[in-house]
C-alpha cells in the first residue's frame, strides 16, 4: 500500500457512507425512520393503553438533507460540500455537524462505510 493511499485511509471525511436501515419514508421534506418494537415490556404497556407503541425518530432539516445525499458513492466530504452550498454557512461547520451526524448514525447501526474514495478523486 503506497503512503497516500495509507494516509487516506485513517481520513474520516474520505470514507462513504451507504444506508444500511430501509425502514424510512420521506414526509413533507423530512425523512422519518421507522423501527420494530421489540422489547416485551413496551409491548405489553401498550397493549395495556390500547395503542401500537410508536418507536419512529423524524431527522430535522440539516439531517433529512444529510440523510437523502448518503448514496453510496457520496463521501463524507461531498455530502458536506453539497450542504454547505445550500446553507451558505462556514464549510468548517457544516462539516463538522455532518460528521457528528454520520458518528452518530453509523454508532446506531443505520449506516456501513462502504469504502475509502482516495483523496485524488474528489475536486478540493
Amino acid at each position: 500500500m503506497t503512503k497516500a493511499k495509507k494516509k487516506d485511509k485513517y481520513n474520516f471525511v474520505l470514507y462513504v457512507p451507504e444506508i444500511t436501515h430501509q425502514d424510512w419514508e420521506l414526509q413533507e421534506g423530512q425523512v422519518l425512520l421507522n423501527f420494530e418494537v421489540k422489547h416485551p415490556l413496551t409491548k405489553f404497556a401498550g397493549f395495556l393503553m390500547k395503542k401500537e407503541p410508536q418507536r419512529d425518530m423524524l431527522l430535522d432539516q440539516m439531517s433529512s438533507a444529510a440523510w437523502l445525499l448518503i448514496d453510496g458513492q457520496r463521501s463524507v466530504f461531498e455530502i458536506a460540500r453539497i450542504q454547505s452550498q445550500k446553507t451558505d454557512d462556514e464549510f468548517k461547520e457544516d462539516l463538522r455537524r455532518l460528521v457528528n451526524f454520520i458518528k452518530f448514525i453509523s454508532k446506531k447501526g443505520w449506516i456501513k462505510y462502504k469504502t475509502v474514495k482516495p483523496e485524488a478523486e474528489i475536486a478540493i
